[in-house]
């Protein structure tokens, strides 16, 4: 690939940058365009991003991705015009092409121009752009029609040389509309490579399960709001003034001006002012760390689309609350596992269009995705008004595998059976498949949900449905805590997790099956003596007082005994690095102010301790 120049580059990541943006959005259309054939606002929408991408390539020199996106853009045109009309077929073979623009574009943003063979796609394509009774025969043709065929009769020739219907008018501006035509010389072209030459080529992209060019989102940069960046400017320039008034303190101190009677005061107030200043300018930062959910939300109307026709369920996808913001960091990590329930509610969950009818239920199954803020997290759900769980069966299952025994079983409440669910290896399914039955998934849901300090709890009615709920943390930086002492040594446990804290005489402690535990009110807490779990060494004569920090996991309670309280704080997270990122029960360390290291209490990790 030849060195490219700083004024092509800024062309190139100009080009990229609107390119990934469009084709993010248009899944989403798409799929929404198949529910709503008559909406001519989404169609021309739909319709100018391609053209949009297809422009920018041609000025650009990507010849391969340009042939792709062309006959897509004449296939929406007809649909546009209603010469043809939107069929579940014709959008498969829409969304492979828009799959195959995807990887194109990635293979530009990679520096990797590969030999894709793309002739498979647009043969699907072809037929679509002959006449109507042609194009019902989806026939391949043995040689491409000429352009000039294919194309409207009112269209006109753009400066990239393409035909363009009179709509592009309308469509955003690209580089082709605004750079210098020189500039493309030293750019790399995207050619379509000859057939003779491809031994092997790269298979088109699969668009069962709705990834192809899932991996263009660049994750290393956030769009702002100017608005932001404009009050962060604003609280930078408050803290220059009281860094200024800082440094004139000291001077006055150095000289020994600090008896005068006012200097307390003005070291109060500018203590208050930087206390101030620097809360508002880490909410600040903070929010431009920001991003909507929307981001992981937009990938599940196809994913949901293909698995309805792989498992021959007739499904309706809700999203509730895709402008709800959480910390990019937090962003990047809940992929994974909300595909992971968003399949099992699809195969496990959702009965087909006959099942359902013969339980008295309507053909079509309703998903819905929601999110929400609550304090300082961030609810999650996937709801399904399905099958919902049979803790019978899933206890049977439990049970043949070996995992637990008859009397265990016994003993369980709905909670714990909900829970077998998580264990490594579990499936209800007596058949594997493509889509689940393998008992990976669930586990995973649970491993990766842990890692991001979340919590995760069922609610399910046998015949209704079932609902996953997964808590978050808005943030994984910045933490509101509470600070308490162990026998001298300072702990921090998320205030988010805390109920109620109590002081008792440990005379009313309990000693149930080994268990310590506290009758509180109606329920009997378990107890655990963080002194003994991190094995810390006595100070002293021991009191019979002690305070008692009653957290809470999911709908476990428990309780953490403790020495005394020390406060609240807002507390900035620190890893413990490789060598100590795996012990049991915590979640990470802080800088106290007096530069004392306290570690952070993993309230999760903690209730697993009682069981």
């Amino acid at each position: 690939m030849p060195p490219i120049d700083c004024e092509d580059q800024e062309l190139l990541d100009g080009f990229l940058t609107e390119t990934t943006e469009l084709l993010e959005k248009l899944d989403d259309d798409l799929i929404m365009l198949e529910k709503s054939t008559d909406d001519t606002d989404l169609m021309n929408r739909i319709f100018r991003s391609i053209h949009t991408i297809k422009g920018a390539s041609s000025f650009l020199g990507f010849d391969l991705l340009v042939k792709v996106a062309h006959k897509t853009e004449d296939v929406l045109n007809r649909l546009r015009k209603g010469e043809l009309v939107v069929t579940p077929e014709i959008m498969d073979v829409i969304l492979e092409a828009t799959d195959l623009v995807k990887l194109l574009v990635s293979d530009i943003k990679a520096g990797d121009i590969q030999e894709r063979e793309t002739e498979g796609t647009i043969s699907k394509l072809l037929p679509l752009l002959l006449d109507s009774a042609t194009a019902a025969q989806p026939a391949t043709p043995t040689a491409p029609p000429n352009d000039q065929e294919t194309a409207s009769a009112d269209t006109a020739v753009s400066a990239a040389g393409e035909p363009t219907p009179p709509e592009a008018a309308a469509a955003p501006e690209t580089p082709a509309d605004t750079a210098p035509a020189a500039s493309a010389s030293s750019v790399p072209a995207q050619k379509a490579p000859a057939p003779a030459a491809v031994k092997k080529p790269a298979a088109p992209p699969k668009p069962a399960e709705g990834k192809g060019g899932d991996d263009l989102s660049d994750n290393s940069t956030v769009r702002v709001d100017v608005k932001r960046l404009d009050d962060l400017m604003n609280q930078v320039g408050e803290l220059v003034l009281e860094r200024n008034r800082m440094i004139q303190i000291n001077q006055d101190l150095q000289q020994s001006d600090a008896d005068r009677p006012d200097f307390n005061e003005e070291f109060g107030k500018l203590t208050k002012r930087m206390s101030f200043v620097t809360s508002e300018l880490q909410m600040q930062v903070l929010k431009m760390r920001m991003i909507p959910v929307e981001k992981v939300f937009k990938k599940f109307p196809r994913i949901v689309r293909s698995m309805s026709r792989d498992l021959g369920k007739e499904v309706e996808l809700v999203i509730i609350g895709e402008e709800t913001e959480l910390d990019r960091s937090v962003v990047d990590e809940i992929g994974d596992p909300l595909i992971h329930l968003i399949r099992n509610a699809m195969d496990h969950g959702l009965e087909t269009p006959e099942e359902r009818l013969e339980s008295g239920k309507p053909r079509g199954g309703t998903l819905v995705l929601a999110a929400v803020h609550e304090g300082n997290q961030i609810i999650i759900s996937i709801k399904d008004d399905g099958r919902g769980i049979d803790t019978e069966r899933v206890g049977r299952k439990a049970i043949e595998k070996g995992l637990i025994t008859e009397e265990q079983f016994a003993a369980m409440g709905q909670r714990e059976v909900f829970d077998l669910l998580f264990l490594p290896g579990f499936s209800t399914k007596d058949k594997t498949t493509d889509l689940s039955g393998r008992g990976v998934g669930m586990d995973v849901v649970k491993t990766n949900i842990k890692k991001l300090n979340g919590l995760i709890e069922i609610k399910s009615t046998k015949g209704l449905g079932s609902e996953f709920i997964l808590r978050l943390p808005l943030t994984l930086a910045i933490i509101q805590s509470l600070l308490v002492e162990v026998e001298g040594e300072i702990y921090s446990i998320p205030l988010s997790s805390v109920l109620e804290t109590i002081r008792v005489d440990q005379r009313q402690f309990h000693l149930i099956g080994g268990q310590e535990v506290l009758k509180l009110r109606d329920i009997v807490l378990p107890l655990i003596r963080l002194q003994k779990v991190f094995n810390v060494q006595p100070r002293g004569e021991s009191d019979n007082f002690c305070y008692v920090v009653v957290v809470g996991a999911a709908e476990k309670r428990m309780g953490l005994v403790v020495t005394r309280l020390v406060g609240q704080q807002e507390v900035a997270i620190k890893s413990l690095g490789n060598y100590l990122a795996n012990i049991p029960g915590i979640a990470g360390s802080t800088i106290l102010g007096d530069g004392r290291v306290a570690l952070i209490i993993d309230p999760v990790a903690m209730s697993e301790v009682c069981d």
